[in-house]
């Protein structure tokens, strides 16, 4: 049984009160406050304070001091334990109903930090509204809260508020997303199993391959720029050497890229060949993505927020007319010559079009579930590849070691030709198997940006009184309450001291150990959990790996990348995003292919 603790904090709270506004203002000034003389003619509090703005200010004292006072009762969770069962420690708060919404405003990330400093035990909770938050961050708590039923700690509730506040589902059409969730659950072994998910990865591979070579083309002229190059600001200039390099921003370089090179997997090639500016509404939808989660109408004037309504309209139309395509293509009638390679859309697609279908889903509640999949395959995935490529290329070293290790498996040769102008190099060998699995510095670096250079949250909301313990049976046992909340910060554990040497340092070899025999090299993820876990684990997350790594060998084999004017390379400053970390720095590189020998 849980136990059933309900404070009396009646007696206690007051006490406690009094005795702080004694200390703090003298036991002379209070009795004349809460015990006034009733024959003291004029006297009594407003007589004594002289204006009522004085009055006030008392009062709004005494209310933050009782609210601070009441608030500190479950700061160390005494009188709680029964069974050794305890609630986690509550951080105490001054301003009541608003709870801690100004402490993770003003500086999030530290305040949090701190609190995990204070409280050693991987659990304490917060107050948002009135809302008690339970932030989570130990390994082994983390995993048993995970791998809760949905029952007993619900993470669909959240996903189908967000469906409709951020991407748009139609509220009047709620019910047939409960139908048919089921079913679309089903439709990601497409993105978790061979043989969908092989051809998805197959057909990425290839579309690099033939690509790669084109990362920067040095066309000057924006109508032969390629897409991503046109985001970029490229430009054409003469390195210390006299060599000719094109300039460009990394992160949209790398960001866009890798967006038009996977996405046709996924979604097919008429897509982005008929509207190549999708990506930059996707890239303002996604700096908006926390406002539009809060629910705000576009009116309200804050200025990312209402550039993230006008993206989302944006898109959402434009997946309205690829869904009456699909719909035309499925019935077999003509799609129209902007839709000829409709056969190329990928499998998972195509399978939840079958799901639309029997659930007599509207084109708009269709587009909304492509708008989400499109977000969640673009925002993380293709920003943790640049982050991947700035740690590599900023230590030659790494850099040089990386290139060794990959070499069995990628081969880059330059094509012998009797032209004035060389054919540009391309990968006649690619192992992307290999590169997974035989390559532990790489993959290490990969869990080092995952490690350092995201920070993730998962969210439940309790549906039954729980008590959580770590893997350890002699670990304490918390109880979270039914209509809790529950945030696991895996951030916060990711940075934290005891689980990581100098943890705020980035070291592509951390992750490095050996296998059981001792003889072999491995890389692994550890206790970081950044794809969640349990039945709410990220879908993507093989296909994620995979791409990151094919991208980064692709990127790291065939171009010399350093800072625009030489110098030291200057890591981009952190900002706060839905997962992996975006950043508001302008990264100025100088790019251009390596020299690579000439066939005989």
């Amino acid at each position: 049984m849980v136990p059933q603790h309900d404070h009396d904090l009646n007696q206690q709270v007051l006490d406690d009160v009094m005795d702080q506004v004694h200390q703090s203002m003298g036991s002379a000034l209070t009795d004349r406050y809460l015990h006034p003389d009733v024959n003291a003619g004029a006297g009594g509090l407003q007589s004594y304070l002289g204006s009522p703005g004085a009055l006030f200010a008392f009062g709004l004292f005494i209310l933050l001091l009782v609210t601070r006072v009441v608030s500190s009762q479950r700061l160390v969770p005494k009188g709680v334990k029964d069974e050794g069962v305890q609630k986690p420690p509550a951080v105490p708060y001054w301003l009541p109903l608003i709870g801690h919404v100004p402490n993770m405003a003003y500086d999030a990330d530290g305040f949090l930090k701190r609190l995990r400093t204070q409280f050693q035990s991987g659990v304490y909770s917060l107050n948002f509204v009135g809302g008690r938050h339970n932030i989570v961050y130990d390994p082994g708590l983390a995993t048993a809260l995970l791998n809760q039923k949905q029952h007993v700690a619900n993470s669909e509730e959240v996903s189908r508020r967000l469906l409709g506040v951020i991407f748009g589902f139609p509220k009047k059409e709620l019910h047939k997303y409960d139908d048919a969730l089921p079913e679309l659950m089903t439709c990601y072994k497409h993105l978790l199993s061979e043989p969908s998910l092989g051809d998805l990865v197959s057909q990425t591979s290839r579309q690099l391959q033939r690509s790669i070579a084109d990362l920067v083309t040095g066309n000057e002229s924006l109508v032969d720029q390629l897409p991503w190059e046109k985001t970029s600001n490229v430009n054409n200039v003469k390195n210390k050497f006299g060599k000719l390099v094109v300039e460009a921003s990394l992160l949209p370089l790398i960001r866009d890229y890798a967006a038009h090179t996977a996405n046709p997997s996924l979604i097919g090639s008429d897509f982005l060949n008929n509207y190549p500016d999708f990506l930059d509404d996707l890239w303002v939808f996604d700096r908006g993505f926390v406002l539009l989660a809060t629910g705000l109408p576009r009116w309200v004037p804050l200025p990312t927020l209402t550039r993230a309504h006008i993206a989302r309209k944006r898109m959402l139309d434009k997946l309205d007319i690829f869904h009456r395509a699909m719909k035309k293509h499925a019935n077999g009638e003509d799609a129209g010559t902007d839709w000829s390679s409709l056969d190329d859309v990928g499998s998972l697609v195509k399978a939840r079009m079958e799901v639309y279908r029997k659930h007599d889903m509207s084109i708009r509640a269709r587009s909304s579930f492509e708008l989400s999949l499109l977000w969640a395959g673009n925002a993380n995935s293709d920003t943790l590849i640049f982050w991947m490529v700035n740690r590599i290329y900023a230590d030659k070293a790494l850099l040089e070691m990386i290139r060794e290790e990959i070499a069995p498996y990628v081969t880059v040769v330059q094509p012998a030709s009797d032209l004035p102008i060389a054919e540009p190099p391309r990968l006649e060998r690619f192992h992307l198997d290999r590169l997974c699995n035989d390559c532990p510095l790489l993959k290490s670096a990969y869990v080092e940006c995952l490690r350092l250079d995201a920070a993730p949250w998962s969210f439940k909301v309790i549906k039954e009184d729980l008590i959580l313990q770590g893997r350890q049976k002699s670990s304490e046992r918390w109880l979270l309450r039914k209509g809790d909340y529950a945030h696991i910060a895996h951030d916060l554990h990711s940075t934290d001291p005891k689980f990581f040497d100098d943890p705020t340092v980035w070291r592509a070899d951390r992750h490095i150990k050996y296998d059981d025999d001792e003889k072999r090299r491995v890389a692994d993820m550890g206790s970081i959990r950044p794809y969640g876990g349990g039945s709410s684990m990220c879908k993507g997350r093989t296909f994620a790996f995979k791409q990151s790594i094919m991208f980064t060998a692709a990127i790291v084999s065939m171009w010399d990348i350093e800072p625009a004017g030489g110098g030291p390379w200057n890591m981009p400053r952190h900002r706060k995003s839905t997962g992996v970390y975006n950043t508001n720095d302008d990264t100025r590189v100088w790019v251009k292919r390596r020299e690579l020998s000439k066939p005989e």
